[in-house]
């Protein structure tokens, strides 16, 4: 799994993984080639792609993914 690093500022300690606005989820892509796509139309001041390895990140990802999933299905 991937996410993004981003950077708020110039020092090198201060940054953070992208992150769900609403509800501080943060993001993961399966593939490399995704998470490439988004971290180009990022404006920040530096942003690199990193491999998640947390348990904890991965899980409330998937769990979300899965939640939304099956919300999409009973919309229908």
């Amino acid at each position: 799994m991937y996410g993004i690093k981003v950077w708020s500022s110039a020092k090198e300690n201060d940054w953070y993984l992208l992150r769900d606005m609403n509800d501080g989820v943060v993001h993961v892509w399966d593939k490399k080639e995704e998470v490439e796509r988004v971290q180009k139309n990022l404006s920040c001041k530096k942003s690199v792609i990193t491999k998640i390895m947390s348990s904890v990140i991965i899980d409330r990802a998937l769990n979300k993914r899965k939640e939304e999933e099956n919300l999409k299905y009973f919309l229908k």
